[in-house]
């Protein structure tokens, strides 16, 4: 039976590490969740993933047919090796998911980058099922991208495709974890309006941002700046709409280079309808002349947080069902 056939997503995020088994229908049947805790290395959350991977194997009713793993960065896919991971501690150069995760569970394991697994997920499922080119986006702690084209997904070399949270947009400013200065991720990124909130606080700006995390400055995260903007605060809404806009103009950037059918943002920052997802469009529609703008629908993920361990589970089954012919 087709519902038989499972398959285990893995989603190695900056801030967690989220798992979830899928049954041949493409529902989630299971999830796992952790705080990915980078600082305490490699080692410790490939054990953790290793748990939860087994403790999700007890939950199948069927034949689980294969992992996969996306990670925010690069990643050599043939050899299931990871590269340059920036938002993780100790960047995670050189580390054997695949054969690790592998040999501890007894089945196939495929790694990819994780904005592939958004945008394999939403493309099959969610909000851009059906579109023949589409441009996907997700913003949380990173932000990551992928390209659909006639209806492929684009991998490019070294399966770096659709990078766009390394456009430079602002070549003189901040320095990004990948080595570049002014990278869209450095601006409009969830730990990028976090610091411009804290920064505010810290400089003693008029600001309902400092009455309300009361000296607390751990309180104040993208989802708090959010919230006293949407209370009518001028200084967090200031911070949503410059960091949205910095998004729009990569966004501008990326239209003219694919010209997608649809454009899908997700992302724990840019849920539906939020003011940093406005600020995005209506920048990206202003700034874009060479593409016929107005036929692109820009659209928040559908899959919600489910997108990225969805599109794992995906890559996972089709990966290990490609390695069997």
């Amino acid at each position: 039976m087709k519902n038989s056939q499972y398959a285990l997503g893995v989603d190695l995020g900056g801030t967690n590490l989220k798992m979830a088994l899928l049954d041949g229908e493409e529902r989630i049947v299971a999830r796992w969740s952790s705080p990915t805790s980078g600082v305490e290395g490699h080692d410790a959350i490939l054990a953790r993933m290793i748990g939860g991977i087994r403790e999700l194997q007890t939950a199948a009713k069927g034949t689980v047919v294969g992992v996969g793993v996306g990670v925010p960065g690069m990643v050599d896919m043939a050899a299931g090796v990871t590269g340059d991971l920036p938002n993780l501690p100790g960047r995670w150069t050189g580390v054997p998911v695949a054969a690790t995760l592998g040999d501890a569970v007894g089945l196939p394991v495929a790694v990819v980058n994780d904005g592939k697994t958004f945008a394999l997920a939403e493309h099959r499922l969610g909000a851009a099922r059906g579109s023949a080119n589409a441009l996907f986006v997700t913003v949380g702690t990173g932000i990551g991208g992928a390209i659909v084209a006639d209806g492929r997904l684009i991998f490019g070399l070294g399966g770096a495709s659709g990078e766009v949270g390394h456009l430079i947009v602002q070549p003189e400013g901040p320095r990004c974890t990948c080595g570049n200065f002014g990278c869209v991720e450095t601006l409009a990124s969830g730990p990028a309006i976090a610091a411009e909130a804290i920064r505010r606080v810290v400089q003693g700006f008029s600001t309902e941002l400092a009455t309300r995390c009361e000296g607390n400055l751990n309180a104040i995260t993208p989802e708090f700046v959010a919230l006293v903007a949407e209370a009518g605060d001028p200084a967090a809404i200031e911070i949503l709409d410059r960091a949205g806009a910095w998004l729009g103009i990569a966004l501008a950037g990326a239209v003219a280079l694919v010209a997608p059918d649809v454009v899908v943002i997700g992302g724990g920052v840019a849920p539906a309808g939020s003011r940093y997802l406005r600020a995005a469009e209506r920048t990206a529609r202003a700034h874009s002349g060479v593409t016929e703008i107005d036929r692109i629908a820009f659209r928040t993920a559908a899959l919600g947080y489910d997108a990225g361990v969805i599109g794992a589970a995906l890559w996972g089954r089709e990966s290990a069902q490609a390695g069997s012919q």
